[in-house]
């Protein structure tokens, strides 16, 4: 089966932000797709979702959403039904379980934000039972709009374990825990802005950067901020014995390469950004060998995306060749600028 997560559209926020999702819904459709799973952040506004149902009206595969924080923002979630919208379907032979973990928060001069992210008892219970018939051979896929596993609060900044947290899920640990018996199983996320595929034992965690790039700042013609993403959505395929592979796919043409050179302007560092590497990514640079990703659990990660593999300090070619095997199948085989920085 083939099906297409997207996820952060952010309607009318900075400019171009229609004409970019009808361009992304025209690109998401040309795969034909199964199904479509909207991450969600739909827009902060009520006009963002009377423009999301226009342009969607006529979408002729099913569409799951997975709520945002700023779904209780425009209105299209309210505060006492926030973090209950759980469903689950079958579609394409697979299993998929939708959870709300975004949870209403009266602000404090602590906590300004007015939610927080939870996986509280009942979900924890909803899922369990969802879960309680399926063969555990089935593919599976649970979307939550924040991530079930991500080093995004500590490269941020963020004070670790916070009591409600907003870049994380309390109680992740339990809900992977449900997981862990299904041997064909991924989660699916947006919040963070960013693409991160990195595992938890076999489980592999997929958090896809935005639809909206940062369309308030530059339109259709931005990318995301720290790990500097295309504009895009993932695209998965689940093959007959039940093995899942994704990709992420560019809908605004100059921006779809796989890979860049990129100056870190703050620190001096120098990288190879791979704008949607895992950890069973290769890169290697010709003449030098293979490069290992950055580690993004590390303090030395601060401010920097997760999918990028470092060049030595001395390095000092201009043009770099590159070849990238992604564990899908795809090669690529670059020459990247290294006198232009990014």
């Amino acid at each position: 089966m083939k099906f297409i997560y997207f996820t952060d559209i952010h309607l009318f926020e900075g400019r171009d932000s229609r004409r970019g999702f009808e361009r992304c819904l025209d690109s998401m459709l040309s795969h034909q797709p199964q199904l479509l799973i909207n991450g969600g952040d739909l827009g902060i506004t009520p006009e963002a979702i009377s423009l999301y149902d226009e342009l969607t009206e006529e979408v002729p595969v099913p569409i799951l959403h997975s709520n945002g924080n700023h779904e209780m923002c425009s209105g299209y979630l309210s505060r006492d039904r926030a973090g209950t919208a759980h469903n689950s379907a079958d579609i394409g032979g697979a299993h998929f379980a939708i959870l709300d973990v975004i949870r209403y928060f009266e602000p404090t001069e602590a906590h300004p934000n007015n939610w927080h992210a939870l996986a509280d008892d009942a979900l924890l219970e909803w899922l369990a039972n969802d879960l309680s018939d399926l063969d555990p051979q089935r593919p599976l896929f649970v979307a939550s709009h924040v991530s079930l596993s991500t080093t995004f609060p500590m490269r941020m900044g963020q004070a670790p374990d916070m009591d409600f947290p907003t870049n994380a899920i309390a109680n992740a640990d339990k809900v992977l825990d449900l997981l862990k018996p299904f041997a064909n199983v991924a989660t699916l996320h947006g919040h963070d802005h960013e693409n991160c595929r990195h595992f938890v034992e076999h489980i592999e965690i997929m958090t896809t950067a935005a639809v909206a790039g940062s369309w308030w700042k530059n339109g259709l013609d931005s990318r995301c901020g720290w790990g500097h993403e295309p504009q895009g959505y993932r695209l998965i395929e689940v093959d007959d014995n039940g093995a899942i592979n994704s990709r992420f796919i560019a809908f605004v043409p100059e921006q779809n390469q796989p890979a860049e050179y990129y100056n870190h302007k703050v620190s001096g560092r120098r990288f190879i950004n791979v704008y949607d590497a895992s950890p069973q990514t290769t890169v290697e640079i010709s003449d030098l060998g293979p490069l290992s990703p950055i580690d993004a659990g590390a303090a030395s990660s601060a401010g920097l995306g997760t999918h990028l593999y470092e060049l030595p300090a001395n390095f000092d070619q201009c043009t770099i060749e590159v070849h990238i095997a992604f564990e899908d199948g795809r090669i690529y085989d670059l020459v990247l600028d290294a006198r232009e920085s990014s």
